[in-house]
């Protein structure tokens, strides 16, 4: 395989061209087609939020958190439904929040 030229006329001759293309204004009667963008609703990221942070005080409250089981390394190998059941809804219930959380603080542009 041959090496590439470093000195290839064309090439600086094509680096060297205009990139615009006159279109005759058909790009700015396309963007002034364009519907404008809504506006967001402001109050989104507070509301999820707020969901989140109720949801978190309520699972702190609500869950049967001295029922929970042990978790222990030979309990989560055995794959005990009785002791793994449990702990896998707690933790959908924190992935849950946290995911509301992570939206409500993402910012959209």
């Amino acid at each position: 395989m041959n090496p590439p030229e470093t000195n290839d006329p064309l090439d600086a001759w094509l680096r060297a061209q205009n990139p615009y293309v006159d279109d005759a204004g058909f790009t700015a009667r396309v963007v002034s087609a364009l519907p404008r963008r809504r506006a967001r609703f402001p109050w989104r990221a507070v509301l999820l939020l707020g969901a989140a942070l109720v949801g978190s005080i309520l699972a702190a409250f609500c869950l049967p958190w001295s029922s929970l089981p042990p978790l222990s390394a030979a309990a989560m190998f055995s794959l005990d439904a009785h002791v793994l059941w449990p702990w896998l809804l707690v933790m959908l219930v924190v992935v849950s929040l946290s995911w509301a959380a992570a939206v409500a603080i993402q910012s959209e542009d």
